[in-house]
């Protein structure tokens, strides 16, 4: 069963608090609302997030990096 965009946006921030501390955590959160365009998601500013979510997308079953992945599931990934 594909879990919901929900359900991958609470693992990777869970992923990304373990990862990043508090106090990065906190400072990712303020970029995040100051930020005006919707897209930037600021935990690039820390890590590489792209490699946090897509640990969370192989614990679901789902691999973007196969052939034909981001066709199957980059919408998932975008919402997320």
């Amino acid at each position: 069963m594909t879990p919901s965009a929900a359900t991958i946006d609470l693992e990777f921030s869970q992923d990304l608090h373990a990862c990043l501390g508090l106090e990065q955590m906190r400072e990712l959160v303020e970029r995040n609302r100051a930020e005006t365009v919707p897209e930037v998601c600021h935990s690039h500013d820390f890590c590489n997030a792209n490699m946090v979510i897509y640990a969370v997308f192989l614990r679901h079953g789902m691999d973007p990096a196969t052939e034909e992945g981001m066709e199957r599931h980059s919408a998932l990934w975008d919402q997320a």
